[in-house]
């Protein structure tokens, strides 16, 4: 990318559609202007132009998050061009010429803001390389679901940013920094005869772990390096269950067990008054391991499910006979189901839902702690709730998901401070009553002290003091935010509702 000073400010591109909408269209942004910066130039430029006239800017890239963190009426950027010169544009040079380490053990790669997992993926897998951990869905940009702490799953896993060693930011003014920990990979003499007065270097490990988990809060992250390992093989199982065995097991940590364990629970009990649970667990290959693609049956009927037309015709069935709901989202857990011998194949592949990921829903996540069993009882609340709720009409359309997470030290991550468990529930964005069920969840949740996913459907968590009653580091995280976000520029909706 060129340094800045290169080329005027960029203006907003002719044509761009207002308004902006997120990837779910839950959210519609009525901007002022739209940029679309390719160059670190053009970008530097415009948060200069913004920031000199007071304004506000919020950067995005995809638009998966549902919630109000994508909102502005000022000045809206869009990242998804922001990538490295030549192809396949999602990797940038590494510049270990100014480590302190220039041969370290793990593998590390740099990525551009613009560059999507999908992309990356590729490139990762040309290399022989692969990411440790992913969440479900690769359209996404890594930067977005860094700044939100998307974390996969995997109880020895910690979330994906905590797999950053260092990061570049411009923030208010356009002043560019390169943030580290304390200890960080770059050598503070190499980088000051490098970059000079250009870019400041912050090792520091307060301003890192507010940084990396910032929510476009402090400015615009244009590039991270990540630590990366050796491409690897995942074994995945999934076989059916009963509800009351799966928390018998829980309460003995089953999750220790397997690298990645997850649960899909249908929340509408049979008529033997138990639930239906498919567990996923998941294993590295050994090397050299043969894959096993899912059967060609698996293969059509969850394409099916998740064409369009049958998507549209699930909802008119359970917008004119709700009653059919409970046995229509037994059925979709079933699909899921693998044969005895599992799904071998690349970690990347495994780790993406595929299809499921085309289904128009919304969704909340809640995270909970796994000491004392809390995610147990949370569970058992919103399965109570979400009971009550189809007494009065409103219907729960998908399964409740868990995942266990290694804590992470991003200080607004949901899983910072120790090992959680999180529990994603999906509504039907077509079925009357979804933002009520998706209100009602979280209500519950904030009464059993959870915390809500970022990105996902949260409405309540502007309440006065709940941010620092549920992050012990929310001070010291404030602190890094009004430091780099001085004269307000990267304040929008979100922030005003949260108070800060």
């Amino acid at each position: 990318m060129a340094e800045p000073g290169r080329s005027p400010a960029p203006v907003r591109p002719s044509g761009d559609p207002l308004p902006w909408r997120n990837w779910a269209e839950n959210q519609a942004v009525y901007a002022q202007h739209i940029y679309r910066p390719r160059r670190l130039d053009e970008l530097v430029a415009l948060v200069r132009e913004v920031s000199a006239r007071n304004g506000r800017l919020r950067s995005v890239a995809t638009g998966l998050s549902f919630s109000d963190i994508l909102q502005t009426d000022d000045a809206l950027l869009q990242m998804t061009d922001f990538l490295a010169e030549g192809q396949p544009g999602v990797l940038l040079p590494l510049e270990e010429e100014l480590w302190s380490n220039p041969t370290p053990l793990e593998p590390r790669v740099r990525i551009p803001a613009g560059a999507r997992l999908r992309a990356l993926n590729d490139a990762l897998a040309a290399a022989g390389l692969a990411f440790s951990n992913l969440g479900g869905y690769d359209g996404q940009t890594m930067v977005g679901a860094l700044s939100t702490s998307t974390h996969g799953s995997g109880i020895k896993l910690r979330p994906l940013p905590d797999a950053v060693l260092s990061l570049d930011l411009v923030s208010t003014g356009g002043e560019r920094f390169r943030i580290e920990p304390a200890a960080g990979i770059t050598d503070s003499g190499k980088f000051r005869k490098r970059y000079r007065e250009a870019m400041t270097l912050i090792q520091d490990d307060d301003t890192f772990n507010a940084v990396i988990v910032s929510l476009g809060c402090m400015g615009v992250i244009t590039a991270v390096t990540l630590q990366v390992r050796a491409a690897y093989r995942l074994v995945e199982q999934r076989t059916v269950r009963d509800w009351s065995r799966v928390k018998r097991e829980l309460r003995g940590r089953v999750f220790d067990r397997y690298r990645h364990y997850e649960i899909s629970l249908n929340p509408y009990q049979r008529r033997d008054g138990d639930y239906t649970c498919i567990v996923t667990t998941r294993r590295v290959a050994p090397t050299g391991t043969e894959k096993i693609p899912l059967t060609e049956g698996r293969k059509r009927a969850q394409a099916l499910l998740f064409l369009a037309s049958s998507q549209r015709g699930l909802l008119a069935v359970m917008r004119n006979a709700p009653r059919f709901i409970p046995f229509i989202v037994e059925e979709s857990v079933r699909q899921l189901v693998t044969d005895k011998d599992g799904h071998i194949d690349d970690s990347y592949r495994i780790f993406n839902w595929g299809d499921v990921n085309t289904a128009e829903v919304l969704s909340g996540e809640y995270f909970f702690p796994i000491a004392g069993d809390r995610y147990i009882s949370g569970a058992e609340r919103l399965l109570a709730v979400i009971d009550g709720n189809r007494k009065r009409g409103i219907w729960q359309t998908g399964p409740i998901s868990f995942r266990f997470i290694q804590g992470s030290r991003a200080y607004l991550s949901m899983a910072e401070g120790a090992e959680c468990c999180s529990l994603e529930i999906p509504v039907f964005a077509g079925l009357a009553g979804a933002p009520e069920a998706l209100l009602s969840y979280e209500q519950a949740v904030y009464e059993e002290h959870g915390r809500v996913h970022w990105g996902q459907v949260h409405e309540l968590s502007g309440h006065p003091g709940w941010l620092d009653r549920a992050y012990e580091k929310a001070a010291a995280w404030k602190r890094v935010y009004h430091a780099f976000n001085s004269k307000h520029v990267f304040d929008n909706h979100f922030t005003d509702r949260m108070k800060l």
